[in-house]
């Protein structure tokens, strides 16, 4: 598996941040034609990669075979190879995330954003095997929360949680400051703008991924989502404001991150068709209405939570399968046959 982890270079000394500094700005005037000293690996980097230069900064592309990573009792420190520093200038650096054990580093980029630098690591390490799970942890993609998931063993429901409701406010804000701010011409305020929001959601994503995955590690779970593939499309004839709602949610950023993070674990990960699975009672089958975005009604078992009914439709389609990944997922032995316990409904 390949994987890129986000590290901040941090308490460079006076000398380490003039140099890397000297060779990052270097780099952009040799990719502008200027003859200036430059580590040649880097310049040989730069004419592979760069091929049309536009007027933009570009980051330090960092050749395998020239970096080095070591840890000391407090910091990470990274080899960076530079112009006039023998051996490579080494840096503190700060991971967002712990390495895995056993990875091998990948040709990665030195990147600077509001006058930081930025270490984007590529690394490769092995995955465990897929497990054997014993239960299924259905996950139900939507407006109101982002993501709904439900814990089943033998479809029986242990766990409900509910994630992401506080997107649609971020979403909804900015949008109201973007417009607010395109009136009065501060254009550049809203590229600002902007990034904040997704630093914002993209913090959200990852708290949200990381909390399914370690709910499905705990309780030996298979990961079930429904596949949203061609969504965007589905909905380019229902209407602006449905266009713009599944326009600005991040599903498959979601997906992608459940999927990477649940593989390191060994954690089996299904997409399944999930067409229908919020207009079908997840009892009878019927097809029911929505009263409104978080409530779905069927005429033979009563009122439901949209979410948690479109969860529970996911992981019904799911059983009854011998997966390829070997997880074994059993029948629901006809529970679909009656009505099920007020006691089981979410509100």
């Amino acid at each position: 598996m390949r994987l890129t982890i986000q590290c901040g270079i941090v308490k460079l000394t006076k000398f380490k941040q003039e140099v890397l500094e000297r060779e990052y700005n270097n780099l952009q005037k040799f990719l502008q034609g200027k003859d200036v000293p430059l580590y040649s690996a880097n310049k040989q980097q730069a004419l592979r990669y760069y091929k049309k230069i536009k007027q933009k900064e570009y980051p330090i592309s960092l050749r395998k075979d020239l970096i080095d990573l070591q840890k000391s009792k407090t910091f990470w420190f990274l080899k960076i190879p530079v112009k006039g520093v023998r051996g490579g200038l080494k840096v503190p650096i700060k991971p967002h995330r712990e390495f895995p054990k056993n990875f091998t580093l990948c040709e990665s980029k030195i990147i600077r954003k509001n006058n930081h630098f930025i270490a984007m690591l590529t690394i490769k390490f092995d995955t465990p095997k897929l497990r054997k799970c014993s239960s299924i942890l259905a996950v139900d993609l939507g407006e109101r929360f982002t993501a709904t998931a439900v814990l089943l063993q033998d479809m029986n429901v242990m766990k409900v949680q509910f994630y992401g409701r506080e997107i649609r406010g971020i979403r909804r804000h900015y949008s109201w400051l973007r417009k607010r701010l395109q009136e009065r011409g501060l254009t550049k305020d809203v590229k600002r703008i902007g990034n904040k929001e997704s630093r914002r959601v993209n913090d959200t994503l990852h708290k949200i991924s990381t909390d399914i995955v370690n709910l499905a590690d705990s309780a030996n779970s298979c990961i079930v989502l429904g596949d949203l593939k061609g969504i965007r499309k589905s909905t380019s004839n229902k209407g602006k404001r449905l266009r713009r709602i599944v326009s600005n949610m991040p599903y498959y950023k979601l997906t992608k991150m459940i999927e990477y993070k649940a593989q390191m674990l060994g954690i089996p990960v299904i997409q399944i068709n999930e067409a229908y699975t919020s207009r079908e009672c997840h009892v009878c089958g019927e097809i029911g209405k929505r009263l409104h975005q978080g409530v779905f009604i069927c005429d033979r078992c009563g009122e439901w939570n949209a979410d948690y009914n479109g969860a529970r439709n996911i992981a019904k389609r799911l059983t009854g399968y011998m997966l390829v990944s070997g997880v074994f997922c059993e029948h629901a032995h006809n529970r679909f046959d009656k009505p099920e316990a007020p006691s089981v409904r979410v509100e």
